[in-house]
């Protein structure tokens, strides 16, 4: 006689916590916030004014959930390292996030707050100037009872110079 009751306990909960979670599932999905004073793209860390051949580049963002780019395609990659041409006064993107010599870091927060780090690699080919890491993201923002919405960003810190010596 027992053993019903218990069955019955389990049904009763499993059935009690699908509901819940399908209840609470619009609730619980991410929502981006920046901390209070920043806003998305910030420059938390930013890069040394010199680096040489062969050293690593890192920068820090306030950042967002990466998942809302793959869901939102205005921007095709999460970061950029680009040169400045002073015969043109252009900036070319010289590596994307595809390239082996960068490295892009999510660090997940608590409420909703995250950073981005992005990592360059400066490989024996570069060549010395003056360049600049620039990150590209979307934010997702809920004003309850409104649906979310998803907004690009982009961040573009300070330059930096790539010297072969000192």
């Amino acid at each position: 006689m027992r053993q019903q009751p218990q069955f019955m306990d389990h049904i009763l909960c499993l059935l009690t916590s699908s509901v819940s979670e399908s209840l609470l599932r619009p609730l619980l999905r991410y929502v981006d916030r920046a901390p209070v004073g920043t806003t998305f793209g910030d420059v938390l860390q930013p890069a040394n004014p010199k680096y040489r051949v062969g050293e690593v580049v890192e920068v820090t963002f306030v950042g967002a959930n990466p998942k809302n780019s793959a869901e939102n395609r205005t921007h095709q990659t999460f970061l950029t390292v680009e040169k400045y041409e002073a015969t043109s006064a252009t900036w070319q993107i010289m590596h994307n996030d595809a390239s082996w010599e960068t490295r892009f870091y999510w660090h997940k927060g608590l409420l909703g707050h995250s950073n981005a780090t992005i990592q360059w690699h400066i490989p024996d080919t570069a060549q010395p100037g003056t360049y600049r890491i620039r990150y590209f993201g979307h934010n997702r923002k809920q004003n309850s009872p409104k649906p979310a919405v998803i907004l690009s960003f982009e961040s573009t810190p300070s330059t930096f110079d790539v010297v072969t010596t000192w």
